[in-house]
């Protein structure tokens, strides 16, 4: 019995072990689509929306020149349209855009890193 209930206690161990996790994006992603539903909802503006988003990607991701650009970029588009100087869709349509621009070059970076081995310069 004893023997029966180790073995029990291991392969729940082992199963625990493999458990999916998300990933630092996928956090990111939940992040951004519960802070939409929000903003549609009228609980925050647009403005509040990029800086709450800024300051999330800034504690997952780190501060980067980047990053520090387009958000100044976003919240900057973000009060103008708010203020009707600016169409709220054409400046949601550009954030995105910028947005995939900052995803591509982020996996790039992932995948030096990933390819490099002893003899990079960061090592």
């Amino acid at each position: 019995m004893k023997k029966m209930t180790l073995l029990c206690l291991a392969l729940m161990l082992s199963a625990c072990a493999h458990m999916t996790r998300p990933t630092t994006d996928q956090k990111f992603e939940s992040y951004r689509t519960e802070l939409r539903a929000e903003r549609d909802v009228g609980k925050i503006t647009a403005v509040e929306e990029q800086e709450k988003l800024r300051d999330r990607f800034w504690e997952l991701y780190g501060k980067d020149a980047n990053s520090v650009g387009h958000f100044a970029f976003s919240i900057s588009l973000m009060r103008s349209a708010q203020a009707g100087h600016f169409p709220m869709q054409e400046a949601d349509a550009l954030i995105a855009a910028r947005e995939e621009q900052i995803f591509a070059m982020k996996m790039a970076s992932r995948q030096r890193q990933a390819d490099c081995t002893y003899d990079c310069p960061w090592n």
